[in-house]
């Protein structure tokens, strides 16, 4: 902290400018704050320290979801063979197995886009409708661009043909290409409920609370090596082996059964997670969670608005006041050190407890600038009023 502005003898030192600066470096920096380019730096740095907050602070199970299956077509199903797209035909008959085994509702994590051939169409469209079970199968909407209007004309034909309802899979990509919220629906689009919301409520769960753009309450095993969700491979479903078969209709029983792939460099994704584990995730598994999270019930709030700029106020006032009152002593509360702790802990109990999401990396910024300003104007005006005190003594 800097020293008293006065001398030994009472009179004013030399003119304080390291202070002054200091005082207009703080006021530039929280009018930086309102400019985008300025904001859009904070926010990478932001996407870090939060992808490390969900890492970390994941909800965890203690086991596999006791609601939600995953049954993937891998290299295995093909005899080690990369087999894409996925014969429909054989989906067809693993749908009607799950169907047998009395799941609670039943997800395709599948474009329809191009016809494999009458005979194997056929197949799929007869077990999607035969089957009892609620179904939902995947689409695409305006977002994703690759495809031509004629596959998107497939598409709309062949959903209408299948005649079971569809959520759109469009994953939302934020900063740095990774999934970490859900995607809202695109306007004008036939698709008005995403997958995870259109399986969800086919399953029986209510959406009354869930927002089409929340953050994903992301799931973590028990350790690093369990995998939340309970993932069967295709060729289980469909084995001969009868004790094999009726093992895998008691996991399934119940259960919400979402069907997707499993293959080598295909259908992969950065999420969140990714931060620690350095892994992509599957694009069924990032449906699984979302569904997850609806099933159960978590959710994430995240500050806006009138709510997040008192909150920053506050913080920054805080600073502000405390290196006002103690500006010249040492606080280690105002050191950078224990300042970021008390911010962690803040933040770390706020996600844990309330569910909240606050702004790590603006916060930090906010408290230091209050920080700056308070000590180094109360430097100032130590100064103007020895200055003062001078001048009516001569």
């Amino acid at each position: 902290m800097l020293s008293d502005t006065t001398s030994n003898a009472g009179a004013p030192d030399r003119f304080p400018t390291i202070p002054l600066l200091a005082v207009l470096a703080a006021i530039a920096g929280l009018v930086a704050l309102f400019f985008a380019p300025v904001r859009a730096q904070l926010a990478g740095i932001e996407y870090w320290t939060a992808d490390w907050r969900t890492a970390l602070l994941a909800d965890r199970t203690p086991g596999t979801h006791d609601k939600i299956a995953v049954v993937v077509f891998n290299s295995d199903t093909f005899g080690g063979a990369t087999v894409t797209p996925i014969p429909r035909d054989l989906h067809a008959q693993v749908l009607r197995a799950v169907d047998g085994m009395g799941p609670s509702a039943i997800g395709t994590d599948f474009y329809f886009l191009a016809s494999q051939g009458e005979e194997k169409d056929g197949a799929f469209l007869s077990a999607v409708r035969d089957v009892k079970t609620p179904l939902v199968l995947g689409a695409v909407d305006g977002r994703t661009k690759e495809f031509t209007p004629g596959q998107l004309a497939y598409q709309d034909t062949f959903l209408a043909r299948a005649g079971r309802p569809a959520g759109y899979l469009s994953l939302k990509y934020d900063h740095g290409n990774v999934v970490r919220s859900m995607s809202p629906p695109l306007a004008g689009s036939p698709f008005t409920e995403a997958f995870a919301h259109a399986v969800a409520k086919a399953s029986g769960a209510s959406l009354a609370d869930v927002s089409p753009a929340e953050r994903i309450a992301w799931l973590a095993g028990p350790d690093p090596s369990v995998q939340p969700f309970l993932t069967i491979p295709a060729q289980d479903v469909l084995s001969t082996d009868a004790e094999k078969r009726r093992a895998v209709e008691d996991l399934l029983r119940g259960r919400v059964v979402l069907t997707g792939i499993d293959m080598p460099n295909q259908d992969r994704h950065e999420t969140a997670l990714s931060v620690r584990t350095e892994e992509r995730m599957l694009g069924v598994m990032i449906h699984a969670h979302m569904l997850a999270q609806i099933l159960d019930g978590r959710h994430f709030r995240e500050l806006a608005g009138a709510r997040l700029a008192l909150l920053l106020a506050t913080v920054g006032l805080i600073g502000f006041g405390l290196s006002w009152l103690f500006w010249r002593r040492k606080l280690d509360f105002l050191s950078l050190s224990v300042a970021t702790a008390v911010l962690v802990a803040l933040d770390v109990a706020s996600y844990s407890t309330l569910r909240i999401v606050l702004p790590f990396t603006l916060l930090t910024c906010v408290w230091f600038i209050g920080v700056t300003a308070g000590h180094n104007m109360r430097a100032l005006v130590a100064w103007a009023r020895a200055r003062q005190t001078s001048e009516r003594a001569t």
